[in-house]
């Protein structure tokens, strides 16, 4: 009996297959490249920059922008009113104004001493001066101006004859304001508000008609 075979006969190793991602049903997704974040990021970057100048030009124009206040006359009250005829014409009274201003601006108007006038035919009749006044930012400020009017200051009264007739004489008040608005200590603005209303004092009842500004 032949002899047993003692050799072995190595297997050849089975080929070693890994499985797939794909075999496994995982997916991966794709890492972005980094120009497309850096242009991402530009995107960004710039429309920060136009919201901060839309900002800026919101804040210049509503807050930096300065407008010239408004000074009115709001009331006029009557004393002391006498006059003569139409033969004889003149008439003298004393007139006390209440005037506003009005401060529309985020900053602060200052105003210096100034002379308001009462007009008949654009003859001063009466004037006073009004001292100097700080006005806060959007605030009101109110001051009273009393004048002593007489036709006597008039160089020529060829009108007023018939005025004193009729019982109703035209008055003008007229005054000008000039200060300085300071915004926020960044803007500094020299300006000009101007008062001119028209009114008609009623020699019969001794009062104020048809008070107007423009």
């Amino acid at each position: 009996m032949p002899a047993a075979d003692n050799k072995f006969h190595t297997l050849a190793p089975a080929g070693l297959h890994g499985k797939s991602d794909e075999e496994f049903g995982v997916f991966m997704k794709p890492r972005p490249s980094k120009p497309e974040r850096s242009s991402k990021c530009l995107v960004y970057f710039l429309a920060a920059l136009v919201l901060l100048a839309a900002l800026a030009l919101v804040f210049a124009f509503a807050v930096l922008r300065v407008e010239t206040p408004d000074v009115e006359l709001e009331s006029v009250a009557v004393k002391n009113l006498t006059h003569g005829s139409s033969s004889s014409p003149s008439f003298n009274v004393t007139l006390t104004a209440e005037v506003s201003v009005e401060n529309k601006n985020f900053g602060a108007f200052n105003f210096e001493d100034g002379t308001a006038r009462v007009l008949y035919k654009d003859m001063a009749v009466g004037e006073k001066n009004f001292s100097r006044h700080h006005v806060e930012a959007r605030k009101t400020t109110r001051m009273n101006v009393t004048f002593d009017v007489r036709s006597d200051r008039l160089r020529d009264d060829n009108n007023l004859s018939s005025d004193i007739s009729s019982g109703m004489v035209n008055l003008t008040n007229y005054a000008q304001v000039t200060g300085k608005v300071r915004v926020m200590k960044i803007v500094r603005r020299r300006t000009t508000a101007i008062m001119n209303c028209t009114m008609t004092l009623n020699l019969s009842n001794g009062s104020i008609q048809d008070l107007a500004c423009r």
